[in-house]
């Protein structure tokens, strides 16, 4: 009886079908080139991502060149006029280009953030840089299903 439950879990987890959601075996496309008119940690994450899942094999070759701009507002002052809420707001235009560089298609990403300042600027800063991350990996993540789909 004891075999048989420890037999049956280890059933249940080989026969899961478990398929990685991203891989370069199922991707339609082999980028070609870069441009970006930024190069940081955030631009480098996004072309890391997007370079892991290119494949060599590929019908389609693309060109990408993306804009990146990210933008801190005010939004709410307190009454002394020091801000006490900012928007975060992250910008991409993206453009896909074929090998004869025309362009194929170009679409706009936007995430953004409210958040409340903190009066500790360095704790605000790693706040930011934090904030910053995700919402890059968000847009990431709609950039790569973006890609799965052009045609």
């Amino acid at each position: 009886m004891k075999k048989i439950l420890l037999i049956f879990p280890l059933l249940l987890i080989i026969s899961c079908g478990y398929t990685p959601l991203y891989s370069s075996k199922d991707s339609n496309y082999k980028v070609i080139s870069f441009k970006k008119n930024i190069n940081n940690n955030l631009t480098n994450y996004i072309e890391n991502s997007i370079s892991v899942l290119s494949n060599e094999n590929a019908n389609k070759s693309l060109n990408i060149i993306f804009d990146f701009k990210e933008d801190i507002s005010v939004i709410l002052k307190d009454s002394k006029g020091n801000p006490s809420r900012n928007r975060l707001k992250i910008n991409i235009d993206l453009s896909l280009l074929d090998e004869n560089q025309k362009l194929i298609s170009s679409k706009n990403f936007e995430e953004n953030f409210e958040y409340n300042v903190n009066d500790n600027k360095f704790n605000l800063r790693q706040y930011e840089k934090n904030l910053k991350q995700n919402l890059v990996e968000e847009i990431t993540k709609q950039i790569l299903l973006y890609l799965a789909n052009v045609k």
